[in-house]
């Protein structure tokens, strides 16, 4: 298999420049040790700052290798292994940190998330979220009651977030309608997401965007419903999310990134996203990491333009992380753009349709694609000419047909990015000759993302909206796995399931194949992974996914001194407890940035 180059990854030689660069002592691997639990030497010369031991630490190196101490020196690892070796190496001024014999695993990695919306929608939206908003009646009466008592000013947008399948979940099923959003807030525009690919919006929120009779389309990807009679707005619209103003401040935004986020992903274990960010959202992300904020998350920023790219421009460089920032805190790595919309919402791009039917379907009911085959060739030739990783968000299986394709073009035409990736490949739909495909890519560069947490969200309504033997091609990451894929795994929180970003619910899933689908649990048992391997995809695969597994994704001499200490032993605990599991610390470039109680 053809080694993959990572794209604009840090080398080895690159790893010791930046930290020469930021005042530390770099050391050559020659003198980096790296060793077993019971045995080993080290050459080098260096006094660590701080030594870790007394522990169950899961390196996940390419021996998974247990060892008991590490050594760190100006946040990375200079040694890993045995607790009398590690201590040897202590000088005067080295703090010995006792763990008190807990496990401990890298630094998570959420290798696809939108933690800006995150912050956003715990703050300033309307909570319409199933299971504790169950029917529309009383999603109605939030909206109502949050501008009553925020005093919302009449003609200020009022945002809603909704369950993916609120249509399935609320007693009613179906969604709330235009009239009945316009009762509620006759002198507001309001936005109700149906997760983040389907928004309802009322009367005035339809004046506010300027949407004409007979109008289909938005500028930034999202599609008008009209009724088929009338021509009028239905009120219906679908990846709309770069069409909809989000009214938010400069400052706003600087606390979502300086305080907010990182207080939410730090509490599980993270030390890495790849934080999926509004375009109008880069500036204040880039005045933090230009002011040298040492941020507790290492920010890996995917930039995405509207839902259909059209305005993503050629020259990717407006989007690059200042020169004086931390490259190791900030940095600029991917564009996304929306192949389809998602299968929960029922606009995934499917070949065949959905079963029954919903006034808020697209029409066809088979969901609806974003992009044509020359629109996502055009994405992934911009990514290409600037040394960037496109994702391509696919969800329904003919849209994962076009986001194959065309990476097999550019492949075929020696025209492809180093790396390049799927997004949610197989979550919802995947048949042998999507996997084989992908097998075929995978040596080119291909990368794919998936959510086991979603397994705990979505599969009944999986089930509900595509039938048996659809449903049953989802979530299938044994056959990934042993497709020798990696499948790294991101929560893509966006607010809508904001316990999503807890990874040991995913891992939960992954390993026990539980759902939240009483007939179909344990669903599908032989896609079962191990422990070991549900690990590895929130840390080395996450890290290779964005070609940072030279610095980041296991605990060894040379990386970043990364680290999650549990609650609990995850490789000898019942599996059924592994969503119980929580972190007691996590330690960011050896300094501990979370401590549970």
């Amino acid at each position: 298999m053809k080694k993959e180059t990572p794209v604009k990854s840090m080398t080895r030689r690159d790893f010791i420049k930046t930290v020469a660069v930021l005042g530390a002592a770099a050391s050559t691997p020659s003198i980096l040790m790296s060793c077993g639990s019971s045995s080993g030497t080290s050459n080098s010369t260096q006094t660590p700052d701080v030594i870790y031991y007394n522990a169950k630490i899961i390196t996940l190196d390419k021996a998974n290798t247990i060892a008991s101490a590490v050594a760190l020196k100006d946040g990375n690892f200079i040694a890993v292994g045995g607790n009398d070796q590690i201590k040897a190496l202590a000088g005067t001024a080295t703090r010995l940190v006792d763990l008190g014999g807990k496990t401990v695993v890298p630094g998570f990695m959420d290798a696809h998330t939108h933690p800006m919306e995150t912050a956003m929608m715990a703050i300033t939206w309307v909570n319409c979220r199933y299971p504790e908003v169950s029917t529309v009646a009383q999603a109605l009466k939030n909206i109502a009651d949050w501008i009553k008592n925020k005093a919302v000013k009449s003609g200020d947008w009022v945002y809603a977030a909704g369950s993916s399948a609120s249509q399935n979940k609320f007693a009613e099923k179906r969604l709330p309608t235009k009239a009945e959003l316009d009762a509620v807030a006759p002198n507001n525009p309001v936005a109700f997401a149906n997760g983040t690919h389907m928004t309802i919006i009322n009367s005035a929120a339809i004046v506010t965007l300027k949407i004409q009779p007979g109008q289909k389309a938005l500028p930034r990807g999202g599609t008008i419903q009209l009724d088929p009679i009338t021509g009028v707005p239905t009120g219906t619209l679908t990846d709309a999310m770069g069409d909809i103003p989000l009214t938010l401040t400069t400052e706003q935004i600087t606390s979502f990134y300086t305080k907010d986020i990182p207080t939410i992903w730090n509490r599980w274990g993270f030390t890495s996203v790849m934080a999926i960010t509004p375009d109008n959202a880069v500036a204040a992300l880039q005045a933090i990491a230009k002011s040298g904020f040492k941020s507790t998350i290492r920010y890996t920023v995917s930039v995405w333009k509207g839902a259909n790219a059209v305005e993503m421009p050629s020259d990717l460089s407006t989007f690059a992380m200042p020169a004086n920032a931390d490259s190791t805190r900030y940095r600029f790595s991917c564009i996304k753009v929306w192949v389809d919309g998602e299968n929960d919402a029922r606009t995934g791009y499917m070949n065949q349709p959905y079963i029954g039917s919903f006034t808020t379907d697209p029409p066809g009911n088979v969901g609806s694609p974003v992009l044509d085959q020359n629109a996502i060739n055009t994405f992934v030739n911009i990514a290409k000419q600037n040394n960037i990783i496109p994702m391509l968000h696919v969800a329904g299986d003919r849209a994962m047909d076009m986001g194959l394709e065309a990476y097999e073009t550019l492949v075929k035409a020696g025209k492809n990015p180093k790396i390049f990736r799927l997004e949610h490949f197989g979550v919802f739909q995947m048949y042998p000759s999507h996997l084989q495909r992908a097998k075929q890519l995978f040596g080119s560069g291909l990368k794919i993302n998936v959510q086991p947490t979603w397994m705990l969200n979505l599969l009944q309504s999986d089930f509900d909206n595509m039938g048996p033997e659809r449903a049953s091609t989802g979530f299938l990451f044994r056959s990934m796995i042993d497709a020798g894929l990696e499948p790294a795994a991101g929560s893509d929180v966006t607010g809508i399931y904001p316990d999503n970003v807890n990874p040991f619910l995913g891992i939960y899933a992954a390993v026990t194949r539980s759902s939240d689908s009483p007939a179909n649990s344990p669903f599908l048992p032989a896609e079962a992974v191990s422990v070991t391997e549900a690990l590895k995809m929130w840390t080395i695969w996450a890290a290779r996914s964005l070609g940072e597994d030279l610095v980041k994704g296991t605990i060894e001499a040379g990386k970043y001194a990364d680290m999650a200490v549990l609650s609990d032993d995850v490789l000898t605990i019942n599996p059924a407890n592994l969503k119980s599991v929580t972190v007691l610390k996590t330690i960011m470039a050896g300094e501990v940035v979370y401590s549970a109680g």
